[in-house]
């Protein structure tokens, strides 16, 4: 299990990081995390973290019968705690949906986990008054997707014993790697909240010294 969780947490960290960092950068992303959506921003959002969940599935590390130990529940999850639930639940179905036809028998329980960590995330973000939350938080979602992922193996997946294998080799592993993940993208996601105030605020005062100079000229 030691190596397991190693393993995951090594071959995903870095990945979420260079993710993160260079998305913050998209303009559709920054007017999403200005609240200044348009449709398209929330099409481009949701496709964009249900791509990142896919390519979790894909750097995950397959385990006997199909299973898979990935951080394929980060993107919807992060989607819903900085967007809300309709698009945590759209990155969700994206891959959600394409894990259960990657097969396996967990593979109905996987992809339903992947589909409730955007609508978790979409809660949080709901229950924290439409506000990002800490790096605690964050981190105490991802570790409850996580506990909802096993409790769906354990109470779906069959033969129960291979089911129960998978959730305790597994599930620690995601529990570490998506909290980690979790508090890497609030911690680039609150500097680009900062970067975006300040710069608003850099605006509005540029604002009031045009208007100051206008009325002076006129004075």
């Amino acid at each position: 299990m030691i190596h397991n969780i190693l393993a995951l947490f090594a071959t995903t960290e870095v990945f979420i990081y260079v993710f993160i960092e260079l998305i913050i950068h998209i303009d559709s992303i920054r007017r999403v995390l200005s609240r200044i959506v348009t449709r398209y921003d929330s099409f481009f959002f949701m496709a964009i973290f249900g791509a990142f969940s896919i390519f979790g599935t894909y750097t995950g590390i397959e385990l006997p019968g199909g299973a898979i130990s990935s951080i394929r529940d980060l993107g919807p999850l992060i989607a819903g705690l900085v967007a809300g639930p309709v698009i945590g639940l759209g990155a969700g179905l994206i891959g959600g949906v394409q894990r259960y036809f990657i097969g396996g028998f967990t593979a109905v329980p996987c992809g339903m986990a992947t589909i409730l960590a955007g609508l978790i995330g979409g809660l949080v973000y709901l229950i924290n008054k439409k506000k990002l939350v800490g790096i605690f938080y964050a981190i105490l979602a991802a570790v409850f997707v996580e506990v909802i992922h096993g409790a769906l193996t354990l109470l779906i997946a069959r033969p129960f014993d291979d089911a129960l294998n998978v959730v305790m080799t597994a599930v620690p592993a995601m529990m570490i790697a998506n909290g980690m993940g979790a508090a890497i993208c609030v911690i680039v996601l609150e500097r680009a909240l900062t970067e975006l105030k300040e710069g608003k605020q850099l605006k509005e005062q540029d604002k009031i010294i045009k208007d100051i100079e206008s009325e002076e000229r006129h004075s």
